[in-house]
């Protein structure tokens, strides 16, 4: 799987259904089936951690690109693939990013550089 920015998917989330203070965000994870904990990680502000399942109900009810929602970057194919399907599942939103093993809450691994002396 590419390394999709959490943050830049936070944003982008956020955009969508508020902050963590709005007061509609219990109401927000209701209309998209999810746990307001879900909702919460994914959109967090300081270390977002944005699971398959709050990216695949954001677009099928929001109707946005799963493109332009993982990387910013509007992909006309993509969403007119997520409308015609019908209903974006978590699977479909894997084979969007790539790779179905994945998660996009665990963050790439850092690279440590040793210096010599």
């Amino acid at each position: 799987m590419a390394n999709f920015d959490r943050v830049g998917i936070a944003e982008r989330l956020r955009e969508l259904v508020g902050g963590p203070g709005s007061p509609f965000l219990a109401e927000a994870a209701a209309r998209l089936g999810l746990e307001e904990l879900s909702l919460r990680m994914s959109i967090d502000e300081e270390s977002p951690h944005p699971t398959i399942e709050v990216l695949a109900a954001v677009v099928r009810e929001y109707g946005v690109d799963p493109t332009w929602l993982l990387t910013g970057i509007y992909d006309a194919a993509t969403h007119r693939s997520a409308m015609e399907r019908g209903a974006t599942t978590p699977a479909r939103m894997q084979q969007i990013m790539g790779n179905g093993s994945s998660r996009i809450s665990e963050p790439p691994a850092e690279q440590i550089h040793h210096s010599e002396n």
